[in-house]
């Protein structure tokens, strides 16, 4: 992937996640603060890396302090929020509350009428705004917030062109020397079995019983995951915004494990009898895990200047 010049970052955030990084004492720091109730060093999962990792882009990118205004998409009830309300100017919270996959889950509709009904402390109620909106189509005018993003939502966003128009939004939204920070699912293994001409033809071959979304084209199953091609072409490229760094892909050894095969929607199987380290995911035949993109907008350049 293409990286823009920006702002040096202190570490590498284009990355998927990894046990070594809970190594870093600045990252656990970051997390025992976001969930206090926790022991960051023994409770290792992803989701504590993902709000963990979106607050350090935004402080080194100096967007972490009461000059910004956030917009956050497909953000459910998540305690990250109630985090940035005590820390930034505003956040506009939005998300398909009581329709869905998560209606009943991360976007139940009393988040609209009481969202401090779902706060794990106490928040500066002023600065969270609620809203009801599809990602698709953002009820914003161009330009009008500082930080935009995304944790563990896009994969959920729908067909290839449903998740493209999320992504457009974003960076059409986004000002100018903005940054977008996207958390989504990436294949770290998949297996040729679970590709898209695959599922065609389970579907061909069960009458359409079987992977009825599946074209020689488009998964059936598992397509809720990015392959890393993917998010170049379904998230980057329609962001017309730049990659701050070149994604890296790679996994220390550690980190393989305890993969947790999931056996249904919210249960998991780990490989050893602890729940964590919690990172990889087994699906069918293939490994994923959540990857970081932070992305910029760059500042228009002044006529005459090169």
């Amino acid at each position: 992937m293409r990286a823009g010049a920006v702002r040096l970052l202190t570490r590498h955030y284009a990355k998927l996640c990894d046990i070594e990084d809970f190594a870093d004492a600045a990252m656990l720091r970051r997390i025992a603060e976001i969930l206090p109730e926790r022991d960051p060093s023994q409770h290792v999962e992803r989701k504590a890396w993902e709000f963990a990792v979106l607050t350090q882009v935004l402080e080194d990118m100096g967007k972490l302090n009461r000059r910004t205004t956030a917009l956050a998409v497909g953000a459910g009830n998540e305690r990250i929020l109630f985090w940035l309300a005590n820390r930034l100017r505003k956040v506009v919270a939005t998300d398909i509350y009581g329709e869905g996959d998560f209606e009943h889950h991360e976007a139940d509709p009393s988040m609209l009428r009481n969202p401090g009904a779902h706060a794990p402390y106490e928040y500066d109620a002023d600065r969270l705004d609620v809203r009801w909106m599809d990602a698709r189509s953002l009820a914003f005018e161009d330009a009008s917030f500082d930080v935009v993003f995304s944790l563990s939502s896009f994969e959920h966003f729908g067909s290839p062109a449903d998740k493209a128009a999320a992504a457009r939004e974003m960076g059409r939204v986004l000002r100018p020397g903005g940054c977008a920070v996207v958390i989504t699912e990436c294949f770290v293994r998949r297996h040729p079995l679970n590709a898209a001409p695959i599922d065609f033809l389970i579907r061909l071959g069960t009458a359409g019983r079987k992977r009825r979304a599946a074209t020689p084209r488009r998964r059936g199953y598992l397509d809720e995951v990015f392959t890393p091609s993917e998010l170049q072409r379904l998230i980057v490229d329609p962001s017309g915004l730049e990659l701050m760094q070149p994604l890296e892909l790679g996994l220390s050894p550690e980190t393989w494990s305890n993969v947790a095969r999931q056996v249904a929607d919210h249960e998991v199987r780990p490989r050893t009898e602890s729940y964590y380290p919690h990172i990889l995911v087994q699906v069918d035949r293939s490994v994923f895990t959540s990857v970081c993109l932070p992305l910029s907008k760059r500042s228009a350049v002044p006529a005459g200047i090169c």
